[in-house]
Formats: structure tokens, sequence, C-alpha cells
């Protein structure tokens, strides 16, 4: 009989399909992860990345107090940009010191002054003649550009603005009336000009302003500084200052009764005249100072190539067009296009020496040797000749102020006197000068072969302490062919005698030209103990001779 399956029970499934599809599973599964790791890993790169791998870069950046709030908010919208720089996320901070203050401690040498905040790889001054100022080898790197500008001019109360412009004030005027009277330009019931002076840029400008004017020489040059008729100009609005910061001085302008204030003037940014108010703005005719506003960078040791890179790539963000109005909401100008080189390290640093210590002009007393040997032929024209056509053209440049005198020396001149006064020394009026020019016409050569140089200087020298003029630079030339001197005054009791007569008070500098002759030891070191010039020159034929003369007698 046969038998049947139960129905209770199920056919079974063949396992390799099964198999099969799991392995699928799992190969996909393994993809799928595979993809997700790699998407996760490239998303770490990237905030990797983001986060700036390199680490912080900050950049230091020291600014003039006048420019900082504008650089302040260009560096605020900057740093929130998170800007990164070399896998460097870049950070900008922002010091104020005055530029006169980071100057000295740039040129110092040694340690840094922690006084004036973090060692700048930026620094923004007020002017490109800090910069100049800054100018030692290894510091700054070419030329900085500016960023922002301000026109620098004077300070005044309303009703002297409109004087001034009515008489068409330059800056070459501006001596003449801090030193005399305002009532030449229509306001008789002021006194002087009364220009304060305060320590800063725009004091150097205005009296670099007014050196360039006096001298026709723009940009001003060292030589031009160093001439007497612009050291007096710059003594002329020196000497006398109002002491007072700007801040007070703008007050003083602005107050009531002008007339009567201390302070009639001040040199400031335009930007500070109209941010404090009240006070006029005059600008003198002549070429306009600017505080320009150079960012320079730095390239100290203690400078590395990314704050470097920041520096330049900030630079260049604080005069993009979108910050324009950063700087013009401020008062600021833009950045003025270049306009070549201004005054030199060495002018400028002239016209500060005098501005520190003004001189009204020169007092000085010409010694001339008229001994035989003088009738010498130099040239086209004998050694007497050439000089006093020398002394004839120096006078001509020297201004009425300057004073000068001649005395004519040899041998028993006048009776037993070695030496003959010529004219005095006083102030070159008109009638003085032509004095002088008549009295050079009549001087010849004398028949005696020695001189007596020594009694002469002597003489001279006494004569100047006695007859002093405070207020300027009082001096003795003596220009000779020798000295061949036989009186009876050697060198050692010429240089004991001088010294006793010395007055540390009333300062005489000896200045000596040898021209031809062999010179001595004693009249070297009288040149030198008086703070006067040795020059030894082998003729009077030639330009060197001239210069001599000039510095000697318009140097204060």
């Amino acid at each position: 009989m046969g038998t049947h399956r139960s129905g209770a029970r199920s056919r079974g499934v063949s396992k390799g399909p099964v198999i099969a599809v799991v392995a699928v599973l799992l190969l996909a599964g393994a993809v799928f992860a595979w993809f997700q790791l790699s998407d996760r890993a490239a998303q770490e790169n990237t905030a990797a990345a983001s986060e700036c791998v390199e680490g912080d870069a900050t950049l230091f950046v020291t600014v003039d107090p006048d420019i900082e709030a504008p650089v302040r908010a260009v560096a605020d919208k900057y740093n929130a940009s998170k800007p990164q720089v070399r896998d460097h996320c870049a950070k900008v901070v922002v010091t104020a010191r005055p530029s006169a203050d980071m100057v000295a401690g740039l040129t110092a040498g040694g340690a840094w002054n922690g006084v004036l905040g973090p060692q700048p790889a930026l620094w923004i001054p007020s002017s490109s003649r800090s910069v100049e100022a800054a100018r030692v080898p290894g510091l700054i790197e070419g030329d900085p550009t500016p960023i922002a500008a301000s026109p620098i001019v004077l300070a005044v109360p309303e009703e002297l603005r409109q004087a001034l412009d009515k008489a068409q004030t330059t800056w070459a005027d501006l001596p003449r009336l801090q030193q005399g009277s305002l009532s030449a330009i229509g306001v008789p019931n002021w006194a002087g000009l009364k220009l304060a002076l305060p320590a800063g840029d725009a004091t150097l400008a205005v009296a670099t302003a007014v050196a360039a004017a006096t001298s026709g020489t723009d940009p001003l040059t060292e030589q031009a500084a160093q001439t007497g008729q612009v050291v007096s100009a710059v003594s002329g609005i020196a000497a006398g200052a109002p002491d007072a910061d700007t801040t007070t001085a703008l007050t003083t302008i602005a107050a009531p009764q002008p007339a009567k204030a201390a302070i009639h003037a001040v040199p400031a940014t335009e930007q500070q005249v109209q941010a404090h108010g009240g006070a006029a703005i005059f600008r003198p005719i002549g070429s306009a100072p600017v505080a320009d506003h150079p960012a320079a960078m730095m390239s100290g040791q203690w400078v590395d190539q990314t704050q470097n890179l920041i520096a330049s790539v900030f630079a260049e963000y604080l005069r993009a067009p979108e910050q324009a109005q950063f700087f013009t909401t401020a008062g600021f100008t833009t950045a003025p296009p270049a306009t070549g080189p201004g005054a030199s390290r060495a002018a400028l640093e002239k016209v500060r020496a005098t501005l520190d210590n003004p001189v009204l002009g020169v007092q000085s007393t010409v010694l001339l040797d008229t001994s035989s040997s003088m009738s010498t032929i130099d040239g086209s024209a004998t050694r007497l000749a050439t000089v006093i056509g020398a002394l004839k053209s120096t006078m001509n440049v020297m201004p009425p102020d300057f004073g000068l005198g001649v005395w004519a020396f040899a041998k028993n001149l006048d009776g037993t006197t070695p030496y003959d006064v010529l004219t005095p020394t006083k102030a070159l009026t008109d009638d003085h000068r032509t004095a002088v020019l008549t009295e050079l016409d009549d001087v010849e050569a004398a028949e005696s072969r020695t001189d007596q140089a020594y009694p002469t200087l002597l003489a001279a020298y006494r004569n100047a302490v006695t007859n002093y003029v405070a207020g300027k630079s009082n001096s003795i030339l003596l220009v000779t062919d020798g000295p061949d001197d036989d009186s009876t005054i050697t060198g050692q009791k010429l240089l004991a005698d001088l010294t006793a007569a010395i007055d540390k008070s009333k300062p005489v500098r000896i200045n000596i030209i040898v021209i031809g002759g062999a010179g001595t030891q004693t009249l070297q070191a009288l040149a030198q103990q008086t703070g006067g010039t040795y020059t030894k020159l082998a003729t009077s034929n030639d330009l060197s001779f001239g210069t001599a003369m000039v510095q000697a007698l318009t140097t204060p």
C-alpha cells in the first residue's frame, strides 16, 4: 500500500540565491559608507582650511592721532571680514602715537621703547616729512604711498583772514608780519602776527614753506636751508612765537576780541581746523604743504614675510574706493597723486634746528688783509680785487637786517695801528650798504710785505663782544693770504688773550679763509674754539672761494 507526503510540511528554499543577495547588499553598503567617509573627510579638510591651518597673524599698525578714527574704523571692517593671508587668520591692531615720537623711537637704535606701543609693521605718520625724518638704512620699504590727505593751512580769526587775503600774503611775508605789525595789511589795531608754532608736522611744514618761498628753491635743498636768508626767515617766525599746543591755540583764536588775544594764528591741517570750529582758514600764496599720511611698510628684523604681506594687503585695502567714505566723513580728502620728492631729510633737519634755535640774522665784521702780497695776480685780477668783488657779491644777497662791517689790516695802516675801520658793523640799510661799497672801492694794497693779523684779530674780537647784538649770530671773518705777522703777539699769547676775552653769554664765532698762504695752527685752533670755520684755498680765482665767503657771512 503506498504512502503520501504530509500536507503540513513546506517545500525547502535553495541557499545559493540568498547568499548572493546578501553579498550584493553588503557590497552596496560598503560603497555607500566609503562615499560617506570621503565626503566627511573633504568637509573636515575644508573646515581645517577655514580655521587657518597656519594659525593667527597680527599686523600692528601705528598711526598719527589725527587720522586714528578713520583708520581704526577701516581696520574694524577689515577684521570683521575674517581675512586670510597665506593660510593665516589675519588681524589688524591699531595704535595711535604722535609722528614725532615715532620718528625718535624708530631712529634711536637699541631696544624698542615700549611706551610707543607694539613695534609696527605698518606706520602711517602725518606726512611724508616724517617718513623722511625716519629714513635710515633698512627701516622703510620704498616710497610709501599716501592713504588720505589734508592741506596744511593757517587758522586765523575771520577779520585777519580777510586782511591777509586782500594783501595777497605769501609764505615769505610771514616773518615780517611776525616780527613787525599788521598795520601794513590794514589791521592797525593788532600787534604782530602772533603766530604760534606748536611742535609737530604742521609747524615744520609751514616753516619749510617759508624757507622755500624765501629762497626760491622748491623743494627745499640742504644748501638753501643753510643760507642766511632762509635761516633769518625761519627764525623770524620762530623768535618770540607764542607758546601753545594746537588745541589751545585754536580755542584762543576762536575767542571774542581776537585783536587782543595772545595768539592770532597757528599752523594746522584743514581737517583739524574744521573739526575744532570757530577759526577761519587762510592759505598763503605759494606751494601749499599737505599732510598726506603715507602708509610706510617697515622692513625691520621684527617684521616677518607674513606680516609684510598683510601690511601690503591692508594698505591697499585702506586706499580702496570702498573705504573713501571713512576718510571724507572725517574731513580728509582722498589720497593725493604722487608729486615727486619733497624737501630732503637734511633740509628738514636744518629747518627744525632753526625753529628750535632761532637766530635773527648775522652780525659780522670782515678783516681784510691788504698787505702787498694781496696784489698778486689771481686769474685776471689781483687777489685783493677778487676778494673785494666776492665781498660785494655776498653783500648783495644779505638782507637788510644782517649786520656787516669791514676793517682793512696790514701794518701801520692808521699811524702805528695795524688796522683801519673802514665801516662799523651795523645793519645793512641802504645808506650803510652804500657806505660799505664806497669804502671798498677805495681799498688798495699796502706797501708792507708783512702784516699784523694777530693784534687786529684780538682787537676785532674784543670789539665784537663789547658791541654784541643779541638774537643774531655774531662773527668775525678774517681773509688773508698769510698771515705774515711780525707783531709782538705770538700765537700762544693770542690764544691766551682771546680766551680771556671770551664771554659765554656773548658768543662770537671766528671764521678764517686763507688764500694761497700757509695759515697757522693758531688760527685753526681759534676757529675751532669759537665754533667757526677754517678754510684753506690755493687761489681766490675759484668758485670755492666765493662759496666760502657766502657761507661765512650768511650762515647764522
